[in-house]
Parts: structure tokens; sequence; C-alpha cells
């Protein structure tokens, strides 16, 4: 025995077997089926509830959850694995099926949509019959928006870094230009200080032996009226550096100002209250529409209970409401007027009610989808008028600054000009004095080179500021370029994982159909594949067609010559192609098959041996004719018509 029959062998026997229960589903009331590994067929004749089922083993897979049993309020689907139990349970609300609890198999219902659930509303089935769009499906697990928005985002950040690394550029290119400028500001300062020294030096050998008492006081005061200069001239310096950085702050809050609110913010705070006015009209619109949904849609399930178990519900008293039913003639006495009416009438009126109904709930719809809109927009409000708030205030704190700063600056000025005119009063008094003309020029000169060396050692502690933040950002320069190669890897590597994935997958689809097609053998068709083409709206998976002439000739044929039979093949192949692209089976070991009743036996045969050979459960749904030619073949499950 080979291995895959071992391994069918084993399934047979109860090994790895899954059991599904389905209650209140569809159009089933009760049923539960045992599938083994390998293929498991459900057979039964049309409106048997196969779908029903299948479509129930899909939901709890994690795909589209079925509807709850017409005339019922609640239904469920369990499914045992063995090791774990999956379950939907399902409510009737407002005349709609819900979930109200679901632990279903994979939470990635997108796969189990597209990859696993092949019945006829298959999104990639449809594609293929309605020649719809292949490369949004099988491209939508690949979250391009998310990788475009990636994208987006690094372009920026590129694009910061290359403007900031730009402005870094212009600073470190001074760097050598400041290092020449400071050994030539170190050497005049050692000059100036060597000289000063010397002048000190000899002034105080000469001053005091030379000089009268009165005179020495006046060149000691003279001396602390230079010094108490000095430092009014630094802090000074300090204060106009001080204020010219705020002053740089202010014009930059003013231009985030302007940038926040262009249109002025009396213009926000109007939109405010405009989407405010517009929230509240919608929030009460979408509450009518809620009281005028909630109040049909009893009408139209009790309506359509009615109709379908053609009698009353047991909530309405048989004796006042209505006579027994004429199915002779077709009509069915009103429960509301107590008058014979045509059924077509009633159901013409129902088709009428549920049609408003649908009316009423797409209203709904687009009302939320607006107030969503606006809540995000009002919150978008909010945040540039918080934004704004905050600028203004700041704007505050700096216009308060500079103007504190000024008026110090203008005291220290003040101050200045009282020790100027102090120095030249004292030299006036110098002059008059019995000290000698060349002891007075000394000491002049000695506060001049002492006044010369503070300007020197000022710019210089400037300079040296500048070739600091200089190669601070060299330093940052360097890791800006570092940053901007990563960030260049990373956007070749986003724009690169969405194409190679869209080449993995052309090439896996069209590998697929040459195996399938190949083995479904159908005449007449040569060859069936997309091709990945790049235009100005994006890629796009093009369907390809090659058939044969009578002669054995090849021509490109129009996809419009498929056959039904053809299409539905193509899209469940593609749809596996999918399947193995994403490793849908390392998630949801399973394909559910449905709506293949255009094929014969062996072809249906050929199909399920191929999807076999990628998932450990295929669960198909074939017509008892089918059924009785494949029993050989695969484990077969028959439900029988009475389960409805």
């Amino acid at each position: 025995m080979t291995e895959d029959e071992t391994t069918a062998a084993d399934g047979r026997n109860g090994a790895d077997q899954w059991r599904l229960d389905v209650r209140n589903v569809g159009g089933i009331e009760d049923a539960s089926v045992t599938l083994a590994p390998g293929v498991t067929v459900v057979a039964g004749e049309n409106a048997s509830n196969k779908s029903s089922l299948l479509g129930s083993l899909g939901g709890v897979l994690g795909g589209p959850h079925p509807p709850v049993r017409g005339g019922c309020d609640a239904g469920s689907v369990a499914l045992d694995t063995g090791d774990e139990r999956y379950a939907l349970d399902l409510r009737r609300r407002d005349g709609e099926t819900v979930v109200a609890d679901a632990t279903p198999y994979a939470a990635a219902s997108t796969l189990v949509d597209l990859f696993v659930v092949l019945g006829e509303e298959n999104p990639i089935r449809r594609a293929v019959v309605d020649d719809g769009d292949l490369h949004e499906l099988l491209m939508r697990p690949v979250d391009t928006a998310e990788i475009d928005a990636e994208i987006e985002r690094l372009q920026g950040r590129r694009d910061d870094i290359d403007e900031r690394v730009a402005a870094l550029d212009d600073r470190v290119d001074d760097l050598p230009e400041l290092e020449v400028r400071v050994r030539q500001l170190a050497d005049e300062r050692d000059d100036v200080a060597g000289r000063l020294e010397e002048r000190r030096a000899a002034l105080d050998e000469a001053e005091y032996r030379e000089t009268t008492e009165a005179t020495r006081a006046i060149l000691d005061d003279l001396k602390a009226a230079r010094e108490e200069r000095e430092r009014l001239r630094e802090r000074r310096d300090t204060k106009r550096r001080a204020v010219e950085s705020l002053r740089d702050d202010l014009e930059s809050v003013a231009d985030r100002l302007a940038a926040s609110a262009p249109e002025g913010v009396e213009s926000v705070e109007t939109r405010l209250e405009t989407v405010e006015d517009e929230l509240r009209r919608l929030r009460d619109r979408k509450g009518r529409l809620d009281e005028t949904i909630n109040a049909l849609s009893p009408i139209v399930e009790l309506n359509r209970d009615f109709l379908a178990e053609t009698r009353l519900p047991e909530t309405f008293d048989a004796a006042d409401a209505l006579e027994d039913l004429q199915p002779e003639t077709g009509t069915v006495t009103c429960w509301t007027c107590g008058q014979p009416v045509e059924r077509a009438e009633i159901e013409a009126q129902v088709e009428a009610v549920e049609a408003i109904l649908r009316e009423k709930r797409a209203e709904r719809a687009t009302v939320a989808d607006r107030i969503e809109e606006l809540q995000e927009e009002r919150a978008d409000l909010d945040a540039r008028r918080d934004e704004r708030a905050d600028l203004v205030e700041r704007r505050r704190r700096l216009e308060r600054d500079i103007e504190e700063r000024e008026r110090t600056l203008t005291d220290l000025e003040s101050r200045l000009d009282d020790v100027r005119d102090r120095i030249a009063a004292l030299e006036a008094d110098l002059d008059a004095t019995d000290a000698a003309a060349d002891i007075v020029e000394r000491h002049r000169e000695v506060s001049d080179l002492e006044y010369e060396r503070g300007r020197l050692e000022r710019e210089l502690a400037e300079v040296e500021g500048r070739i600091e933040a200089a190669e601070e950002a060299k330093a940052e320069r360097e890791s800006l370029r570092a940053e901007r190669a990563e960030v260049t890897d990373r956007l070749a590597a986003c724009r690169e994982r969405v194409e190679r994935i869209e080449r993995e997958t052309v090439e896996t689809v069209n590998e697929c159909l040459d195996r399938v097609l190949d083995r479904l053998s159908y005449g007449g068709l040569e060859r069936v594949w997309i091709e990945r083409r790049e235009g100005e709206a994006g890629t796009s998976f093009d369907l390809q067609v090659v058939r044969t002439t009578d002669d054995g000739g090849v021509y490109r044929a129009p996809v419009a010559t498929l056959s039904k039979s053809e299409r539905e093949v193509v899209g469940l192949v593609i749809a596996l192609a999918g399947y193995l692209v994403y490793d849908v089976a390392e998630t949801v070991p399973a394909v559910v098959v449905d709506a293949i009743e255009m094929l014969d036996a062996e072809r249906i045969h050929g199909l399920l041996d191929f999807f076999a050979d990628h998932a450990r459960y295929v669960v198909a749904a074939v017509l008892p004719e089918e059924a009785d030619r494949l029993r050989k073949r695969f484990e077969t499950v028959a439900l029988a018509t009475e389960v409805a």
C-alpha cells in the first residue's frame, strides 16, 4: 500500500476525523457529518441542502457566516477536530442573521473567503465568470494599501533626511574655515594676553611709586569702572544672543500658526459648528431609520414565515384571523383582512416592503458612513484647534520673554552708558592730577588690552561653539546617511515584495492551470493562463486563452469563448493557486468546493484529486448520479432531502 493510500485508510478508520454538527442553518434543521482526511463527497439532489452544509462548514472555518433557518430565531454550527472544538452561534436580528458568538477555525477571513470556501459565490470564481478584477482579488491578502502607505511614509522620511542633510552640509562645510579662524583667534588672544601681562607688570612697578595717593585712588576707581564695563558688555551680548534665539523661535511658531490654519481660526470654529449641526441632523435621521427598519423587519419576517409554512404563526388566533388555506385555487385567507387573497399578491406586497426595507438599510448605511466621516473630521478639527491654541500660548510666552529680555537689555545699555560716563569723568580727573603722562597712557593701554582680550575670548568661545555644533552636525549627517541607506533598502524591499508576490502568483496560477486543464482534457482548449501587465492604472492580471482548430492549428481566442464549465474550472484552479501562494494550508488545511454540477464525474474526479494534492481535507458537493461513479474513489456522505 502506498503512503497516500495508507493516509486515506487511516482517515476512514477514524484518525484525524472532523465532525460537523449543524442546527437550524440554511435549510437544515439538524445534521451531522464526519469528514476524513482526503476527499469527502457530499451527495444529494438539488435542494437537499448540500450548499447549506458546505456553507456551514465554510462559516465555522472562518468564512462568510450562513443564514439562520427560516422561522427560527437561532442556529449553530460546531466543528470538532478531535483536539479542538470550533463553533458559530447565530441569531436573527432585524430580519438578518448576525453572529452572536464565534470561535472559528481561523481568524484570517480574507484567506478563507477567497481560497477555502469555493462555492458559486466565491469572488475569484465570479471574477472569472464576469470578467472581474483578478489582480485585486489575488493580491488582497497582501494588503497593498498598507504597503503603499509604508512606501509613502518611507519616501517622506527619505525626503526629510535629504532636506536635513542638505542643511547640515552647509554647517559641516564651514568646519575647515572655522578651524582656521579659531587658530587665528587663539594666537591673537595669546599675543594680547602676553602684552597685557607685560604692561600690567610695568604699571604695577611704576604707578604707585610715581603718583600721589589721590592719583592712585583715581587709578583704582578707573580700573574698577573698566572691569565693570567689561562685565556689562558680556552680559549685554549674552542677552542679545538670547533675544535673537527667542525671535527665531517666535518666527517658527508664527510659520506653524500660518500653516496650521491658513484659513484662520474663525473658519475652523465655523466648520466645527457646521459639523456638529450636521452630526445632530444625521443622528436624528439614523434614529428615525432605525425605528422604521425595526418596525418593518418583523412584518417582512412574519409574512415570509406565513407564506413559507402556509399557516399562521402560533402567536395568532386562527379562529379570529383566517380561514383554511385554499391550495386548489392558489389563494390564502389574509390574516389581516380575512378575505381570500392570491398568494402572488401577498408575495408582491411583501417584496415591496422588502424593497423599502433594503432602501432604508442602504440609506442607514450611507448615513452611518457619513456620521463616521464627520466624526473623523471633527476630531481633526478639534486637534487643529488645540494645536493652534497651544501655538498661540507659546507665541504669547515667547513675546513676553522677548519683552522682558529687551527691558533687561535696555537697562544694561543704560548702565553701560553710566559706566562709560564715569570712566570718561575719571579719565578727565586723571588728566588733571600730577600723574606722569606716561603712567596715564600705560594705564589706558592696559585697559584697552584687557578689553581686547575679553573681546577675543568671547569671539573664540563663539567660534569654538560653532565648531562643536559643526562636529555634532557632521556626526548627525553620518547617522542620517546611514539611516537613508536603510530607508532606501526598505523602500526597495517594499516595492519588490509586491512585484515578487505578483510574479509568484502568476507563475503558480499558470502552472496549476496547465496541470488541471491537461488532466481534465478539454477538447479544443490548448491553453489558459494569466499575464501580468503594468499600465497607467496599475498592474493587472489578464486572462488569456489559446484554442485549437479542427486541423490542429492554434489561435488566440477571446475569454468569452470559454464555456461556463471551462470558466468555473478556471476560477476554481485560480483560487487553489492562491491557496498555494499564501500557504493557506498552514492556516486552514481544508478546501470546500460547491456548485460543480456542470462537470461530469471524470472531471470532478480529476479536479478533486488535484485539490487533494494540496489540502488535507477536501469537501465537495455533487449530485447522486456523479456520486455513484465517485463512491469507489472518495469517501461519500449522503445528504437526504428530508434533512430540510
